[in-house]
């Protein structure tokens, strides 16, 4: 059984792989720096209560740092070996965390389960599934940061979802058992997004910053409840041809 094999089945049994050493230093450098220079520029969509400044525009805004990241060599065998060309770009977020940092409980792909059941009432549909690839660019480590899992939570559907009862949800997380990783500059890590997991900052005045890649194995429809909005069809399927995202021209450019 190849390497790569055993990694998939890794990441099936956990729901999540720590690949370190995904981008070489130079890559890590270069993309903090332009995930720096977007905040000094104001790009940031917004701050939320719990400390995370997220940038959805920086796929479009500087294709040639961020393009890279979509289908990187470094995590692409286990893309492929998950969806292959039905592997579609959801979405390119990056994240700082300026201050106090800690993230609630959550699942990227809320609307997992509810539609696993819906496929079910149909003869060919399949169940949307999602991947999330997070690049990260500062060392995490004990009483710096930290990314920690729902052990086993992407086997079994967790309680209070459907409706959400946040607090009842964060206090069933709290009271799970829990899988915790430092991943460090340049590290990726790539898991199911229907995984619960929380993000944090043990030392509120250390820079910490990431980029996501979401991915989806099959198109979802308008409305699947998600925390990212889809970017649509053309060039999102990074390895149905050249293997690399091309960005859309924007409006008005010459084609």
């Amino acid at each position: 059984m190849s390497a790569i094999e055993n990694a998939l089945d890794q990441l099936e049994r956990d729901g999540f792989l720590l690949v370190k050493g995904a981008l070489t230093p130079a890559e890590v450098e270069r993309t903090r720096s332009r995930i720096n220079y977007a905040r000094q520029m104001g790009w940031e969509e917004g701050l939320n209560a719990v400390g995370n400044m997220w940038f959805d525009t920086l796929l479009e805004r500087e294709p040639e740092t961020f393009a890279p990241l979509v289908g990187h060599p470094s995590i692409r065998p286990h893309l492929e070996g998950l969806m292959g060309k039905q592997c579609q770009l959801r979405s390119l977020r990056a994240h700082i965390n300026p201050g106090p940092y800690v993230q609630e409980w959550h699942l990227d792909f809320y609307g997992y389960w509810e539609e696993k059941r819906a496929a079910q009432r149909h003869r060919l549909a399949a169940a949307p599934v999602g991947v999330n690839t997070t690049f990260y660019f500062q060392d995490n480590g004990p009483g710096i940061a930290r990314l920690t899992f729902i052990k086993g939570g992407h086997l079994s559907e967790p309680p209070h979802l459907y409706p959400l009862d946040r607090a009842k949800f964060e206090a069933w997380c709290e009271q799970s058992e829990k899988v915790v990783l430092y991943p460090k500059a340049g590290d990726a890590v790539v898991f199911f997004s229907h995984i619960p997991h929380q993000g944090a900052k043990e030392n509120a005045s250390v820079e910490r910053s990431n980029v996501v890649c979401h991915y989806q194995v099959t198109p979802m429809y308008e409305g699947a409840w998600h925390v990212s909005n889809p970017r649509g069809y053309a060039g999102t399927f990074p390895f149905s041809k050249s293997g690399l995202y091309t960005p859309k021209p924007a409006a008005g450019a010459a084609v």
